[in-house]
């Protein structure tokens, strides 16, 4: 059955026979009264509809309306089309007789289209004409604003290049069943991202008649992949350009990736060099010890801060570096990978060594100073397991003619000369420091008391050895005096005093036995 009929006026101007004498309308070779329009035998719901899909889509298929002819109302199919003039041809399938198999498929669709309406995402049906016969409420409520030519209906659900591929069997160019896109598209004036996961429609024979899909707003997913991205290339600046030297570092202690900072410090040409020729991290470590020290760190609380190391440069040379490093681990809590972060600290170092050698060495002597005592002895006294030791309190005689005769000048590379002198004599775990003025200090560690005497004797002799400054012989003694710790004393104070009076003790001693040996040879005159 078919009708020809104009969309704004309603008024029929071809209707064959069938179609006539299903609706009820008579007519006289081919001919209809001019005034017969199609609210004639249409529902108002089926009309209303029915026009606003034809103004929106440009065309439909088998679409159900509901006729009264003759007080009866006939159930009919109305497939049609529209052109640029709004003149339809239609094809309309009086389906009366099959009203209650109908009615079946008509239910099961309302059932379908509750479920797909329950959904919080937008769905959409779109047949081989890039039509969209059915989109789910979610679908209206993300894109409200539908399009008014039939062509653009939802367009952007379909990239240009794939309009000639809807039109294929498959609906694919890879002949899947379904597939993905993204597209974006302006919703309440702001830019929406969407992906779209569509699946083919298909009939029993194979051939496709159109394609499902859900529309998924990723608009958020975008802009965290965009930040991502951002901060991807800023952290790749940074990486290339950092002042401070950047390692990945694999939990076997392979090197991954280090930028031109760190090649610089350790004294290569350019990351490349590095990496073909450090593989392993702890080839920069100049102590083995610090690298497992750092690593139970990192282990132990997942990141390092401010660790200083020894490294080796790739001439042989030593440096210092600070090294800060961020652990990442698996699930089991397994050490992957360490990023870290460097900062060659040399010319700190050797600065605070200096500071450090400046406050604790005497300037005029070259030995320990009494603060570097002080820190020694406290050193010892904390001790656990205690150690026993000795301090031998040693002080000058005949030394202030020197300074009176010869000048201070003079005095200073004698005082000099008798240092260098002392801590020769001192072992590897002794202790030799200039109190003060023309009194020295000597620390002997687990010593017995013959080995004591024997060591206070010989520094004794090595004060007592000529001294020869610009052709003039200059001789110089010492008294000695010692404490032993634990028993003379506990503390510094206490170990100082009781040496320093064990020295007066000789000092006196010698000179009444010089008295003695003067009386004597007066008496022998």
């Amino acid at each position: 059955m078919a009708v020809r009929f104009n969309l704004n006026t309603g008024i029929i101007y071809y209707i064959n026979r069938a179609a006539a004498d299903l609706l009820g309308i008579t007519i006289s070779e081919n001919k209809i009264c001019d005034d017969l329009t199609y609210d004639s035998f249409l529902s108002n719901e089926s009309k209303n509809n029915f026009i606003e899909a034809l103004r929106t889509y440009g065309k439909v298929e088998n679409y159900p309306a509901i006729c009264c002819i003759n007080n009866e109302l006939i159930k009919v199919l109305i497939t049609a089309e529209k052109d640029a003039n709004d003149n339809v041809e239609a094809m309309v399938i009086d389906i009366t007789t099959h009203l209650d198999l109908y009615q079946e498929i008509e239910d099961q669709y309302l059932f379908l289209q509750n479920i797909l309406n329950a959904l919080p995402v937008p769905v959409f049906v779109r047949d081989t004409s890039h039509q969209c016969p059915f989109t789910n409420n979610a679908f209206k409520r993300t894109f409200p604003d539908e399009p008014d030519t039939t062509s653009d209906a939802y367009s952007f659900l379909v990239f240009p290049e794939q309009y000639a591929l809807a039109e294929q069997p498959h609906f694919t160019p890879q002949g899947s069943t379904h597939w993905q896109s993204e597209f974006a598209t302006s919703v309440d004036g702001k830019l929406r991202h969407f992906e779209v996961h569509r699946r083919s429609l298909k009939k029993k024979n194979g051939d496709s008649y159109g394609e499902v899909g859900i529309a998924t707003d990723i608009t958020h997913r975008k802009k965290v992949e965009q930040d991502l991205r951002d901060t991807t290339k800023r952290y790749k600046n940074l990486f290339w350009n950092a002042a401070e030297g950047i390692t990945t570092v694999l939990a076997d202690g392979r090197v991954t990736e280090v930028n031109p900072a760190m090649a610089t410090i350790c004294g290569y040409n350019c990351p490349q060099q590095f990496l073909q020729e450090v593989q392993f991290i702890k080839q920069i470590w100049r102590y083995p010890e610090q690298r497992s020290e750092y690593m139970n760190i990192v282990l132990e609380n997942r990141v390092a801060v401010g660790y200083d190391f020894e490294f080796v440069r790739r001439d042989g040379t030593f440096g210092w570096m600070k090294i800060s490093s961020s652990g990442k681990f698996d699930e089991d809590g397994e050490l992957e990978s360490l990023e870290t972060i460097v900062s060659d600290i040399t010319l700190q170092k050797k600065s605070e060594m200096e500071l450090t050698r400046c406050a604790t060495i005497d300037s005029m002597t070259g030995i320990n100073n009494r603060n570097a005592l002080e820190k020694h002895l406290n050193g010892l006294l904390k001790a656990k397991p205690p150690v026993p030791f000795t301090v031998v309190f040693l002080d000058l005689n005949k030394f202030k003619p020197i300074n009176d005769l010869h000048g201070h000048y003079t005095g200073d590379k004698v005082l000099g000369i008798i240092a260098k002198r002392l801590a020769h004599r001192c072992r590897s775990t002794d202790f030799a420091a200039r109190l003060g003025g023309d009194e020295f200090i000597v620390v002997l560690s687990n010593v017995t008391e013959d080995k004591r005497t024997t060591m206070t004797e010989g520094l004794l002799k090595a004060v007592e050895e000529p001294i020869i400054l610009n052709g003039t012989t200059h001789m110089v003694s010492a008294s000695a005096g010692s404490s032993q710790f634990p028993e003379d004393g506990t503390t510094i104070t206490e170990l100082l005093k009781a040496a320093d009076a064990s020295m007066y003790d000789m000092k006196r001693s010698n000179k009444t036995s010089k008295i003695n040996e003067q009386l004597e040879l007066l008496a022998n005159r």
